[in-house]
């Protein structure tokens, strides 16, 4: 797993970016979290910008928790909410966390250790 995602910043990148279109199962779930890992300590990485002006709620943590490796739907559907719901969450999320992308969130979240 290691050697997979430190090859190059890109592997990384790529992984965690396109982390909810990988093939679900036990080894990519540890790919995706591996990738977490070692983009978390990649220089530039270290909690950069500015903190969060808002904690996230617990159901937002709970959204953020699944975002890497769940699309809105499966993520909908392992939380018992409708997908609107998920969507609403994840405005909030992005917006407390200045991201406008799901990678960037996901940056950021890497950034500030809330995955």
């Amino acid at each position: 797993l290691n050697t997979v995602v430190t090859t190059a910043p890109q592997v990384t990148g790529y992984v965690v970016e396109h982390a909810a279109r990988l093939r679900p199962g036990p080894f990519t779930e540890q790919l995706i979290a591996a990738a977490l890992a070692v983009r978390a300590t990649q220089p530039g990485s270290a909690a950069s910008g500015r903190p969060l002006t808002e904690p996230l709620t617990a159901a937002e943590q709970r959204i953020l928790t699944l975002l890497p490796t769940s699309t809105y739907l499966q993520i909908a559907d392992t939380l018992y909410i409708s997908r609107n719901t998920v969507k609403t969450h994840l405005r909030a999320i992005y917006q407390k966390l200045g991201a406008a992308s799901r990678s960037e969130a996901l940056e950021r979240a890497v950034d500030l250790r809330l995955l």
